[in-house]
């Protein structure tokens, strides 16, 4: 057994105690989004000695950030927030592995770093990441603990591990976009929100996990919160949007990158694009679909062609792909 000495008021929880920390530091932890949440639960689990972190992240600190990205500082802005994190919680605990990952979740890294990973945990605010981390967690065996923060409202979840996926859970998307950058956010409603997720990790990573097959949504302004029972969700297999890589788009498929005109001229797709379509113009005026052409629908990050994927399948178009990008 490992001297744990540094973890002594951890370990007098009888729940863990000395085999549960020595579970915390056998287990290897994937959080993808070093962001809001991905801050605050990176710091806890780190604290508690989880003996492997990787931190996935390809987005760079902005100004903006600061108020609730608790791991950065004002000469931290312009760089990439994983590796940033890493060096961060490397200070705050030296006797744990640090691992930085400066790129998008693709199908293929997903694939990789989900393998590896005793828990999955999603910190990115992005659907297109929450369907991914889904599928591939689902296929795997792997718990995935989901979290999402906007405004003063944010909900926390364990899926695909001995519960429903997260597509069974939230089968349909929202066809807006709701990120903090939208709609705001304040820095305590993610302080809260990520130390529960912290907390359920920590829960599951020593065999007591108590949100499987449930949905603790919280209302942080006037406290409220609700525990919803999720375990009989399921997933429509016939009514999805499908999530593809670029080397997967087919001669057959109609191609729509939903991105504004000017994004598109400075950052083309690498891969073919058969039609320029704004999202908010996709919304209004939904195309008819060619005869025996699946529709695929492009963007920079894979949340607006999943928002517009949506909108699709809502009009009853039932061959709709998304792609996520690979870098």
């Amino acid at each position: 057994m490992n001297d744990f000495s540094r973890y002594n008021r951890q370990t007098q929880i009888s729940k863990i105690g000395l085999d549960g920390q020595q579970r915390l530091a056998d287990a290897q932890v994937l959080i993808v989004g070093a962001g809001g949440l991905g801050c605050v639960l990176g710091a806890h689990l780190a604290g508690a000695g989880v003996g492997q972190l990787d931190l996935l992240d390809h987005d760079t600190i902005e100004l903006s950030n600061l108020h609730r990205q608790t791991l950065y500082r004002e000469h931290d802005i312009g760089q990439n927030k994983a590796e940033i994190a890493a060096r961060e919680l490397s200070k705050l605990n030296s006797e744990i592995t640090l691992r930085a990952h400066a790129h998008r979740l693709s199908i293929e890294t997903a694939q990789q770093l989900c393998q590896t990973a005793d828990l999955v945990i999603d910190a990115a605010d992005n659907f297109a990441v929450s369907y991914l981390l889904s599928d591939t967690c689902a296929q795997l065996g792997r718990p995935l603990l989901s979290a999402s923060v906007n405004k003063t409202y944010g909900y926390v979840g364990v899926f695909c591990h001995n519960a429903p996926s997260f597509r069974a859970v939230f089968p349909r998307l929202p066809t807006e976009q709701a990120s903090c950058e939208t709609v705001g956010v304040t820095g305590p409603s993610v302080g809260i929100v990520g130390s529960l997720q912290a907390q359920e990790a920590l829960k599951l990573l020593v065999g007591h996990a108590s949100l499987s097959g449930k949905l603790l949504y919280l209302d942080l302004w006037d406290y409220n919160q609700n525990l919803i029972d999720v375990s009989a969700a399921w997933e429509d297999q016939h009514s999805q949007i499908a999530l593809i890589s670029s080397t997967e788009i087919t001669d057959s498929d109609w191609v729509i990158d939903v991105r504004n005109p000017a994004e598109v001229e400075s950052n083309p797709q690498t891969f073919r694009v058969d039609m320029n379509q704004p999202l908010a113009q996709l919304l209004d005026s939904i195309p008819t679909r060619k005869k025996n052409h699946r529709i695929v629908l492009a963007c920079q990050s894979g949340q607006r062609a999943m928002i517009a994927a949506q909108s699709l399948l809502d009009q009853q178009h039932d061959e709709v792909a998304a792609v996520i990008p690979s870098e």
